[in-house]
C-alpha cells in the first residue's frame, strides 16, 4: 500500500506531465510505478512547476470525493 505522500506526489507528477489526475481505479502498485518513473523524468526539469496550476484544487476535490464514498460505506449505528 502506498503512502498518502506517494499517492499525492504521483498525482502531482501525472498532473504536470499529462494535465490530469491518476484514475481513481488504479492499484497502488501502478501508482508507485508512476511515481518512480515520473520522478526520474522530472528530475532536473526546473520549469515543471509552471504546469502545476490547478493541481491542489483538483486533488483536494478528489480527496473529498474519496472521503465521502468511504463515509457512505460505514454503517451508521444508532438507537431505535
Amino acid at each position: 500500500m502506498c503512502t498518502p505522500h506517494v499517492r499525492k506526489e504521483a498525482n502531482r507528477f501525472n498532473w504536470i506531465i499529462k494535465g490530469a489526475l491518476i484514475d481513481i481505479s488504479w492499484p497502488d502498485t501502478d501508482i508507485e510505478k508512476t511515481y518512480d518513473s515520473y520522478f526520474k523524468r522530472l528530475w532536473g526539469n526546473h520549469e515543471n512547476y509552471i504546469h502545476e496550476d490547478g493541481f491542489e484544487e483538483a486533488y483536494n476535490k478528489r480527496e473529498a470525493e474519496v472521503l465521502d464514498k468511504e463515509i457512505s460505506l460505514v454503517a451508521i449505528l444508532g438507537y431505535d
